[in-house]
């Protein structure tokens, strides 16, 4: 019997524990709802809407849409970041700021709130066909190709798996004789394991520069704990984004190419010449 009502004691202390836990995502939540609604006010109140700015464009209001949902999020960073001192509830200590519920919140994750869950993989295929000035080698693209088949039951990363595909077709190719170039850093007359050593650093670069720029685009859509789980040796990500509505929105930021952009500029000489230039202000 005393057992019994040992256990139940800790569980009454349990439950009251977790409620008071839960309360502040709650108290969050509500905080953050008021925030995303003056945020959205201020962007109603100040641009006009897609549809009302290009009634007939589908194209430039999908454009110009995004353009207000990245300033409705900015504000909404912005408002938050201003609040993070204010009072939105009261716990055993006194009261509680925004950022100290914050910090105590639940992570609920998609199980309890919905939301996204997306994996990418990053190509690493394009890179070696770039690295090797795209070689129409037989033996280059069926070991690419044997590899890609390779990765998905293999713990070996790709740069890997590629190696030991190309020397089973080629035992007595070398690698140094596809990828030598002066952008690569490979000479022609390297071992097999500096190339390939060469191209794994290369890899994990590429890799590393598109998790951080999921990161930054993640970042836009304003959601509270996402999380983003990088496995570099598979060249996979898995992002988890709970509470996301949009997910056409998401689906298609994450899995757009970032594209450099060249515009021709004037450089301060050639503006000089105008600028100083003596003005003919006679009349003829």
């Amino acid at each position: 019997m005393q057992l019994k009502g040992l256990v139940r004691f800790f569980t009454i202390i349990l439950i009251i524990y977790s409620i008071y836990q839960l309360s502040f995502t709650w108290f969050v939540n509500s905080h953050e709802k008021k925030m995303a609604a003056r945020a959205a006010s201020f962007v109603k109140a100040n641009y006009p809407g897609a549809a009302e700015k290009y009634p007939s464009d589908k194209d430039s209001q999908a454009v110009y849409q995004e353009t207000l949902d990245k300033i409705k999020a900015d504000r909404l960073k912005r408002l938050l970041d201003s609040t993070k001192e204010t009072t939105i509830t009261y716990g055993i200590t006194g009261a509680v700021s925004y950022q100290k519920a914050k910090e105590e919140e639940l992570n609920l994750g998609l199980d309890l709130q919905g939301g996204m869950n997306v994996t990418m993989e990053v190509e690493m295929t394009g890179l070696l066909r770039t690295l090797s000035n795209n070689s129409k080698d037989p033996n280059f693209l069926k070991a690419l190709d044997n590899a890609n088949k390779r990765k998905a039951n293999s713990d070996a990363n790709f740069i890997t798996l590629f190696a030991e595909e190309y020397k089973k077709l080629n035992p007595a190719g070398k690698l140094a004789s596809l990828f030598a170039s002066s952008s690569s850093g490979i000479k022609i007359d390297d071992s097999d394991s500096k190339v390939r050593s060469v191209l794994e650093g290369l890899a994990k670069d590429a890799f590393d520069n598109t998790f951080r720029i999921l990161n930054t685009r993640i970042d836009q859509f304003g959601v509270a704990q996402p999380n983003i789980n990088p496995d570099r040796d598979k060249a996979i990500i898995t992002v988890e984004l709970p509470g996301i509505q949009d997910k056409e929105r998401v689906r298609k930021l994450l899995q757009s190419s970032a594209n450099l952009q060249f515009w021709e500029v004037y450089n301060i000489g050639e503006l000089g010449q105008v600028l100083i230039k003596p003005m003919d202000y006679s009349i003829p």
